[in-house]
């Protein structure tokens, strides 16, 4: 069996590094730390969904490119590497959760809006409750005459205020739902929130919103494939945020000469990059597995997603770290980029569930397979 990406996956990664390293520099990350939050300018933004990005993990009957959720991972992956806003993941994971769980009416409603660029859209599942995850939902949709009323606080929700629609997670009756809820809408109120690498995040603040009974995604799964297909993506920029760490350190032990020699001719050195590269290629694989089980909609494909998370965002933070100690101390300074890949890899693995809440989902998983 062949476990290489195929040619247009691997055509859709190339571009999509060329591009990014064209269009966005690490000096705007680093401007954004002083005027927070950090977005994508329009013209790029343009570009992407004239590219097709934004329905890359969608299906080719949903306007998508039919390569399915790997596509957006990898997509995902090279954002990370070039320290992009979220924003762009944050609408691959709202499309793909739309095609893959939206009724038909409104998948055709929606899902060539946000394709086109025209309607950026995110999830809001967390609350301030402490845990992570559609499990811990407390904001419940009543019915009324006008169809469901939301009322209630999500926090952390990513790219928040440029989202023109938001996926919100509520119970409706025994069953965790998600409804489209327009930024507009009535009732709704956007408050900024702060992370340590300048990433867009809000408070979503729901206040008797309207929603009708026929907008809400029929699938009763659908909030746990979505929150699934966000965390794969959160994981994939982490990846991808470890593999730049790795890189630029490797490449300054190159360069940096001590005692006459290359730094990384010493195993102190040698030996922790090395480390590091055998765990990202370990979470590249786990990525691809998760990937793989969520298109094919398999059992364990939460468990795959949850040990993916887990791993990768140890992974990221761990390479950040080595890249600090092993540039010495220039490591420190706000000039090199480092830094940004720390802060990166720091809040995206507290995003979407920690290594510890993740690992309880693998075990429980692991309880059920052979109890």
């Amino acid at each position: 069996m062949d476990f290489e990406l195929g040619e247009e996956l691997v055509a859709l990664r190339d571009i999509a590094r060329d591009l990014l390293a064209q269009r966005w520099k690490a000096e705007s990350a680093r401007r954004a730390l002083d005027a927070p939050p950090s977005r994508m300018p329009g013209e790029l933004w343009a570009e992407l969904a004239e590219m097709g990005w934004f329905g890359a993990g969608c299906s080719e009957a949903g306007g998508g490119s039919g390569l399915g959720v790997i596509a957006a991972a990898l997509l995902a992956e090279e954002a990370g590497r070039a320290l992009l806003p979220g924003a762009m993941t944050s609408t691959l994971a709202g499309a793909v959760a739309l095609d893959r769980n939206g009724g038909a009416a409104l998948k055709a409603e929606l899902l060539p809006q946000i394709i086109a660029g025209s309607l950026p859209v995110t999830l809001a599942v967390e609350e301030p409750n402490g845990t992570w995850g559609p499990d811990s939902v407390e904001v419940a949709a009543q019915a009324g005459a006008g169809g469901l009323k939301l009322s209630g606080r999500k926090i952390f929700v990513a790219d928040g205020s440029s989202a023109g629609l938001f996926l919100v997670a509520a119970r409706v009756g025994d069953d965790v739902r998600l409804l489209p809820v327009e930024a507009g809408a009535g009732g709704v109120e956007v408050v900024p929130m702060q992370r340590i690498d300048a990433q867009d995040i809000v408070e979503l603040r729901l206040d008797g919103v309207q929603v009708g009974v026929e907008r809400m995604l029929p699938d009763a799964g659908a909030a746990h494939d979505a929150y699934a297909v966000w965390t794969v993506l959160v994981a994939a920029d982490l990846l991808g945020s470890a593999g730049a760490a790795l890189a630029m350190t490797t490449a300054y032990a190159k360069e940096r000469v001590q005692f006459g020699r290359p730094i990384g001719s010493f195993q102190a050195v040698s030996h922790r990059l090395a480390d590091v590269q055998v765990n990202v290629e370990i979470g590249r694989s786990l990525l691809y597995a998760a990937c793989l089980a969520l298109d094919e909609r398999r059992g364990d494909a939460g468990a795959l997603v949850a040990a993916a998370k887990a791993f990768i965002g140890e992974t990221a933070v761990d390479a950040a770290e080595a890249a600090v100690q092993l540039h010495g101390g220039i490591g420190y300074t706000w000039e090199l980029d480092v830094h940004l890949h720390l802060r990166r890899a720091r809040a995206n693995a507290v995003t979407a569930g920690d290594a510890g809440w993740h690992r309880e989902t693998v075990a429980r998983h692991m309880a059920h397979c052979y109890a």
